[in-house]
């Protein structure tokens, strides 16, 4: 069994693959390229790919976890009204939005583990989520997929001696990348703090963090441990302090690329974390692929069926081709008596609406035609699981109804957007939004209409 871990730094990409299984994974190989920018381009990820290849001449690169560095974290501490990981996972980004130097929709957190007597106090550790997927898109087209990303913290957790199948109670101090400090009790995070790798030179308030680090664990001493190759001055103010020997092979600046290996071998210790995996990748590229498909179809369906007053219910990717043809002829004839004889609905529909186009113009209406509403009103659509499940249109008014899963949120996105979409002249007013807070999908209906056209709903 093969495991690779990939990290980042300003000035290098390294690679570690295992072999084996713990305790005592077989180092296979261990590579790094120097970046050309800063945390690397898609020429060093496959340089990086190209170097794993020659050390592993026939080998089929499995997948892979990426850490990433202090300098591209954000690391956060707080308290939550639950206690147990999974439902702190659960709520804890509504405690990070409008709170990190990043847009919301930017934000990719997990948290890191808690003691098993949990308290509510969790640390999570945030990055941009443009900056994970680029990452993680450069090393596959360099042929490593990259299966989970997780940070340095988790890396450093995977490193620590163990007790009990959790790293030992103490408190850690690793300078592979920047310099983090982590407290650790019970297997989980108690206190987290990250320091710039030039305060290893002036090392007076890291040394201040650990007695603090220490003071706050209560009146048991806790044990220090040094994990890579500590400059002086910083060891020198620690001197009781144990060094983590380094693994035999393994380079200090492969340590955080070692650390994310252990990963897959170890899921105990972290609680799990991970920032991004390729399941939720794939998952998100799928709601991407359907959204696409959705608008697409949404966007046909306004050209088709664009005269007067209509509505549609429930159309879905499985309707046959048959059906819609059908369905279009059915609705031309009824919007369009005068035309006897329905042949090429598509041609003919197009003549019609020019025609239309052409009376509204000559008799000055000021609505736009039903095929633009439509058109306008599929654009307007947010990412996301929202669905429309009923249009209608009443001469300038537009009557849209579906539901947004469990995100009340994107109701606002569209309202927002329609009124974008539609311009300075229009009002777009959500009439009804409402689901159980249990999580079942919420409905709306949202109102498009010119502003001083207030007829009875």
């Amino acid at each position: 069994m093969h495991t690779i871990g990939i990290s980042i730094s300003r000035d290098r990409i390294c690679a570690v693959a295992l072999e084996g299984s713990t305790p005592a994974p077989r180092i296979a190989a261990a590579v790094s390229v120097p970046c050309a920018e800063p945390f690397g381009t898609a020429a060093d990820g496959a340089a990086l790919a190209e170097a794993l290849r020659e050390a592993l001449p026939g080998v089929p690169l499995p997948g892979a976890v990426l850490t990433l560095p202090p300098p591209l974290t954000f690391l956060r501490a707080m308290t939550l009204p639950v206690t147990d990981l999974p439902r702190a996972r659960a709520i804890h980004l509504s405690e990070l939005e409008g709170n990190l130097p990043i847009e919301d929709e930017e934000i990719l957190s997990d948290l890191l583990p808690a003691p098993r007597e949990g308290t509510g106090f969790f640390f999570a550790v945030a990055a941009r989520r443009s900056f994970v997927e680029s990452a993680s898109e450069r090393f596959g087209a360099a042929g490593i997929r990259v299966d989970r990303v997780v940070t340095d913290p988790v890396a450093l957790l995977l490193l620590a001696p163990e007790a009990a199948g959790a790293p030992r109670d103490g408190i850690y101090l690793s300078t592979f990348n920047d310099i983090l400090l982590l407290r650790v009790s019970g297997g989980g995070v108690t206190m987290a703090r990250q320091f710039p790798q030039t305060m290893a030179d002036r090392p007076e308030e890291i040394q201040g963090a650990v007695r603090e680090a220490a003071g706050e664990a209560g009146s048991a001493p806790l044990a220090v441990f040094l994990i890579g190759e500590t400059p002086a001055p910083l060891a020198g103010a620690l001197p009781d302090a144990e060094r983590i020997p380094l693994p035999e092979g393994v380079s200090s600046a492969h340590l955080a690329a070692y650390g994310a290996a252990l990963a897959p071998l170890r899921p105990d210790v972290g609680g799990g974390f991970s920032l991004r995996t390729s399941a939720e990748t794939a998952l998100e590229r799928e709601r991407d692929r359907r959204w696409k498909m959705a608008t697409g179809i949404a966007a046909g369906v306004a050209v088709l069926l664009a005269l007067g007053a209509f509505s549609f219910a429930r159309w879905t990717e499985g309707e046959k081709a048959a059906r819609t043809r059908a369905l279009v002829k059915k609705e031309f004839a009824a919007v369009a008596p005068d035309v006897r004889n329905v042949v090429q609905a598509g041609v003919q529909i197009r003549a019609k609406l020019d025609s239309l186009r052409r009376q509204q113009k000559e008799l000055g209406t000021d609505a736009p035609p039903p095929a633009d509403m439509l058109q306008l009103a599929s654009r307007a659509l947010p990412k996301g699981e929202i669905a429309v499940r009923e249009i209608s249109i009443d001469g300038g008014r537009l009557r849209i109804a579906g539901d947004a899963g469990s995100d009340a949120r994107l109701v606002e996105t569209y309202r927002a957007g329609l009124a974008g979409a539609f311009g300075p002249d229009y009002s777009a007013t959500v009439q009804e939004s409402g689901g159980s807070v249990k999580g079942t999908s919420v409905k709306f209906t949202i109102l498009v209409e010119k502003k001083g056209d207030r007829r009875a709903s």
